[in-house]
């Protein structure tokens, strides 16, 4: 854990550097195996202005072992930041892969997928880089295809596979305009040769994306911009349905091939997105703090109250040390059925509420919360003093998130899309991922917030079963430490470091690991030695 740009990403891959070491390393899976990361690092990383490649989902890594020698292993992925593949603030990318394929395709695989110059397309800003940035690039594009050929990916998949991602690039530029006859919305002429790029029939998603009601949550929003958000919510599914059938694939490809009886040991490697705070804060930040939240409170459990319990259970001589304790901060977000999710929840079944509506309703729920600050000005939002600092959230598009609406016949025009991979993801034959498709991301965000729960793709692992998990096993926190805020290598600024320690309670635990018993070995260990 630590804040974005910390190293958790680093961390991790050195850690299953040393583990494969450990094992000899030698073996096909083993190979296979740290290959993962960086196969997810182009598809779920993305530049923003705290992190060039930074984590825009969460994974836990589940390694098995018979005997000292791995076995197989499990990939976890939840919470993948759709929103970026539409939208990115200024100084921020899109997802790394769009802007290798660019650098790394050749003019006849261009011109095989239709992609036109990167200056063109809506989705990446018309932002691409320096040449220098572009030849790293395409190194880059070359080691996402020798890891998908080693991990085990079939050439017509990976084809496949990124004539989904030029298409959604495409039809990031379909724009709409009014139809004079009777006022509805149709597809602008001048975007026709980007629908036809994108690999749809035309009328099938004039229809899908024109078809809507003009006033579904605000009789303000105009026609076109509703077909907007409808064209930028099939974008984002195509994305993460893509993101969710690799995982699938690396898991169907790294899975054990033991006797279902044979008892394995397991490390697992919990890789979460840092702590944010931006100059804009978002939806996808209050998730993505309040997953640190989570962890934080984790990590106060077992390093200061388990701890100090087994002191007081031994009747050891132990003056108590005072941590500072966040449980209060997720009450105020997890409370039911007054938290703020649940609050959220409750204004997003109400076709008449708005975000305007929603901070109304945390303001009024919320005052006098120490932990909870109204929003000031003219912009409209809130605040809230979390454990690492006060950050101060934008409300608009929370209910849109997390309403994550989407038009009923998608499924249907997916289906019947030219690509067979794109068709494959949404029969519900991929890797189980048809039990997916008609969760509602409200109950998704609910569920892995309430205590980060991991999102398998062959099942749903209940919150009980994680919680029983992650308590009963013996844990080992990594905690990452960022040295500057400039993204400068060598560079010690001493505040910033002094500041995370202080939040993250690393003073007092040198306190606890001082003071205490940080090395108890078994009485046949003592016997022994």
């Amino acid at each position: 854990s630590g804040e974005s740009g910390a190293g958790k990403t680093e961390s991790t891959k050195l850690l299953l550097q040393h583990i494969m070491n450990l094992c000899k390393g030698n073996s096909q899976l083993e190979q296979q195996i740290l290959q993962v990361n960086p196969l997810l690092e182009a598809f779920g990383n993305a530049q923003t202005v705290m992190n060039d490649n930074s984590s825009r989902f969460g994974k836990y890594i589940q390694l098995r072992f018979q005997k000292n020698t791995v076995r197989g292993a499990k990939l976890s992925e939840y919470l993948l930041e759709k929103s970026r593949v539409v939208q990115q603030d200024t100084g921020e990318r899109n997802f790394h892969i769009f802007y290798y394929m660019f650098a790394g395709l050749s003019s006849e695989e261009k011109e095989m997928y239709g992609l036109l110059d990167p200056s063109l397309y809506r989705y990446i800003s018309g932002r691409f880089g320096t040449q220098d940035v572009a030849q790293r690039w395409k190194q880059k594009y070359q080691e996402v295809c020798n890891a998908l050929d080693m991990v085990g990916f079939e050439e017509q998949e990976q084809v496949d596979m990124q004539a989904i991602l030029a298409g959604v690039l495409s039809l990031g530029n379909v724009a709409f305009e009014p139809e004079e006859r009777n006022g509805s919305v149709k597809v602008s002429e001048a975007s026709r040769g980007w629908l036809k790029a994108a690999a749809v029939k035309v009328n099938v998603l004039s229809q899908l994306v024109c078809c809507v009601p003009c006033s579904p949550w605000s009789p303000s929003v105009s026609c076109c911009c509703l077909c907007a958000d409808s064209r930028d919510s099939i974008a984002k599914v195509a994305y993460g349905r893509v993101f969710g059938w690799i995982v699938c694939k690396i898991n169907e490809l790294l899975a054990e091939n033991v006797d279902p009886e044979v008892e394995l040991s397991e490390i697992g490697i919990l890789d979460i997105f840092g702590f944010e705070n931006f100059a804009v804060n978002r939806f996808e930040q209050l998730c993505i703090n309040l997953a640190n939240e989570q962890l934080q409170h984790f990590f106060n459990h077992h390093i200061f109250q388990m701890e100090q319990a087994a002191y007081k259970e031994e009747e050891l001589p132990w003056e108590t040390i005072t941590f500072n304790n966040n449980e209060p901060i997720l009450n105020l977000l997890l409370a039911k059925p007054l938290g703020l999710l649940s609050l959220l929840d409750e204004q997003s079944a109400f076709p008449q509420a708005t975000d305007k509506t929603f901070v109304d309703k945390l303001n009024s729920s919320f005052k006098g919360n120490l932990h909870f600050q109204p929003g000031r000005g003219r912009i409209l939002g809130f605040s809230i003093i979390h454990y690492a600092g006060k950050v101060q959230y934008t409300a608009g598009g929370f209910l849109e998130k997390n309403r994550d609406t989407l038009p009923a016949n998608v499924r249907g025009l997916f289906i019947n899309s030219i690509t067979p991979l794109l068709s494959l993801l949404f029969t519900g034959n991929c890797c189980g991922m048809g039990k997916l498709q008609d969760i509602a991301h409200q109950t998704l965000a609910a569920l892995w917030l309430a205590g980060l729960l991991i999102f398998l793709c062959h099942r749903q692992h209940s919150l009980m079963m994680l919680m029983e998990r992650m308590y009963s096993a013996n844990p080992h926190f990594v905690r990452c430490i960022k040295p500057n805020s400039q993204k400068e290598p060598g560079v010690v600024d001493s505040q910033v470091v002094l500041l995370q320690l202080r939040y993250n309670g690393l003073l007092e635990t040198i306190r606890i690991r001082r003071d205490g018993f940080s090395w108890r070995p078994s009485f046949e260990e003592f016997a022994e030695r």
